[in-house]
């Protein structure tokens, strides 16, 4: 259930069934901040608002993305809870899910989440997402996200340490 609070702007209720939360909404942002960061994953603590020129939110985007993740134990062991904007390199995506990838030397796989897409020509998206230990992500790794559709294809990615 989607609502719409302004134009642009939308809130998205989460229910945490699982260990995994994701929630997305539709990216409204100009073809200028897409193409400043086309192809890449921007992580912060919350959603960054709009600034009022695309300098502006670009700039914005910039100063709140995360190259760390500090997470909070819970229970059986650490939890990471993020946002995400995803400026894709390629729209018409049917399915999309982020792989974390081990930074280490072997690049294993280490867990899967799925991302709803509202719309398949969306060029960006944005959302929260909770991942925890159980899952397979480990404290204090490096992980590569990728951003990959329906057909294989990475199209996003950004790196970050879970700490």
């Amino acid at each position: 259930m989607l609502r719409r609070l302004a134009p642009g702007r939308l809130v998205v209720p989460v229910v945490a069934a699982g260990l995994l939360i994701a929630a997305v909404a539709r990216a409204e942002l100009s073809d200028a901040v897409v193409a400043a960061f086309r192809g890449k994953i921007v992580l912060t603590r919350a959603a960054v608002p709009e600034g009022a020129t695309d300098k502006e939110t670009i700039a914005k985007l910039k100063a709140a993305q995360l190259t760390e993740l500090v997470g909070s134990s819970k229970g059986e062991g650490q939890e990471w809870r993020f946002h995400y904007t995803a400026f894709l390199k390629k729209t018409g995506n049917l399915a999309l899910k982020v792989r974390y990838i081990s930074g280490e030397k072997d690049g294993r796989l280490a867990a899967e989440s799925p991302i709803p897409i509202p719309d398949v020509d969306d060029a960006a998206l944005t959302g929260e997402l909770s991942i925890n230990e159980r899952q397979g992500l480990e404290r204090g790794k490096a992980y590569l996200l990728q951003l990959v559709n329906d057909k294989g294809e990475i199209v996003a990615k950004t790196s970050a340490i879970f700490k």
